[in-house]
């Protein structure tokens, strides 16, 4: 298991009005400092087919429509995200960019009460008429986000008093710009783009290597379909991203430790109960020029889901240095794509467009890690430990010379966990406690990644 080194890219300011900004990440390859520009993000194309869940950006939670009502004048809140008919909405094209905004629970769409023009007018459910006050048009906000703003008012949908709690009040205000006005558009099916439905289906796909374009380019994985595959059954899909100069072989074939390594372990672990899948990297890495590593992200998960079963609600990343990037990269700007990642002694090398939003997170890391220093790996998980509302408080960590690993569980919002696990070693991510070595047949990282994945 070896990997060479990789620095971090500075960190973003934000400010309340959104505003694009470059930033860069600083890769050592071979001796040589390469500076990455940083993607810029630009919101979501929307699929007139497909149904999404509207996540809003400074709450992390879902538009909701209060108690499954199907009644004319019923409330839009917002609610912890649970992907449920009332939280599914889909845009019907009204002409002239804007769009009506119908619940697939109820079949009718997004209202601004009584036509309002006022700020902290309600924003409710109506039977569908085709007028002004229910036609909103998407303005582009960094990161993937749009605002969603009323033809009638020129005004924007928004989270009152820009709350976190679950049940706040969608009501319109003038566009600010402000988080709470900000809003991810996560595709829960139709369209394909990402995810599907491939359950019952006889499937195409086979393990193996498959070759697919994305953004122009030939793109290939390594994908693993388990045992026994039954397509009545809905599936984990786990991708595993290598290291820098690694290969989507290294990591399927669990390298010099077999098959017990194979996909970071979790092959051993699953238990023929996920799907694997092992991507390849440009150059044997993961720049994610242009945000194209992502596209390709989006382009697997696409194919994958419209041949096999799988679970939307439980896809996973993972990776070791440049791949933990990668892997912290998609934690940023498919927070509500993925349900958890987990960084083996990763940085900040692959971007993070938008990083806003919450999602369960597992970071490992070595004390003495010469590569990519200790430091870099608590700076990815103290973004996560903000995003989900955790508790502050300082994990201990083992002290050198020890051969442990000490792993810490923070308090957090219920469904967004953060855990790290610091451990006394250098720059690889299959240690084993009581030896100076890497061994991926007896490392504890691969069952403690798969205990925290298999929560959900």
């Amino acid at each position: 298991m070896k990997a060479s080194g990789e620095a971090s890219a500075p960190t973003q300011t934000r400010r309340r009005r959104p505003v694009t900004s470059a930033v860069a990440a600083v890769v050592l390859a071979a001796g040589v400092v390469t500076v990455l520009p940083a993607t810029q993000a630009s919101a979501a194309t929307v699929d007139p087919t497909a149904w999404y869940v509207l996540v809003n950006r400074t709450s992390g939670k879902a538009l909701d429509l209060v108690g499954s009502s199907t009644a004319d004048g019923a409330r839009i809140t917002q609610w912890t995200r649970h992907d449920a008919t009332n939280q599914q909405w889909q845009f019907v094209d009204s002409g002239g960019g804007y769009y009506r905004i119908r619940s697939r629970h109820s079949g009718k769409v997004l209202d601004v009460s009584g036509q309002s023009t006022a700020d902290g007018a309600a924003i409710q459910q109506w039977t569908d008429h085709g007028g002004t006050n229910q036609q909103f048009r998407l303005a582009d906000s960094d990161g993937g986000h749009v605002r969603l703003i009323a033809r009638h008012s020129g005004k924007a949908v928004e989270v009152q008093g820009a709350s976190t709690a679950d049940n706040a009040n969608i009501v319109q205000y003038s566009d600010t710009g402000g988080g709470n006005q900000q809003w991810q558009l996560a595709k829960v099916s139709g369209g394909g783009d990402p995810g599907g439905s491939g359950c019952g289906k006889a499937p195409t796909l086979r393990s193996g290597t498959h070759t697919i374009q994305s953004g122009g380019k030939s793109r290939s994985f390594i994908l693993r379909i388990p045992d026994g595959y039954d397509n009545a059954r809905p599936y984990r899909l786990i991708f595993g991203f290598h290291w820098r100069g690694g290969t989507m072989n290294d990591v399927s074939s669990g390298g010099t430790s077999g098959t017990a390594w194979s996909y970071y372990g979790m092959q051993e672990q699953s238990n023929n109960s996920a799907i694997l899948v092992a991507p390849q990297g440009l150059g044997n890495g993961w720049a994610n020029s242009g945000g194209e590593d992502v596209t390709f992200t989006d382009d697997m998960i696409r194919l994958i889901e419209s041949n096999l079963c799988v679970d939307p609600k439980l896809r996973f990343a993972m990776g070791f240095s440049y791949g933990g990037g990668m892997s912290y990269a998609l934690a940023c700007t498919r927070a509500t794509v993925f349900r958890a990642v987990v960084v083996y002694s990763g940085a900040q090398l692959s971007g993070c467009s938008g990083g806003t939003q919450p999602i369960a997170y597992f970071g490992i890391h070595g004390i003495s890690d010469n590569v990519l220093n200790i430091s870099m790996g608590r700076q990815l998980r103290d973004k996560f430990v903000a995003n989900n509302g955790c508790a502050a408080q300082s994990p201990r960590e083992p002290a050198p010379g020890s051969r442990t690993h000490i792993t810490t569980a923070y308090s957090c919002r219920a469904g967004y966990p953060v855990q790290w696990a610091a451990f006394d070693g250098g720059h690889g991510p299959g240690p084993v406690d009581g030896c100076a070595c890497e061994d991926g047949v007896r490392t504890w990282t691969k069952g403690e990644a798969w205990r925290f994945i298999s929560q959900f």
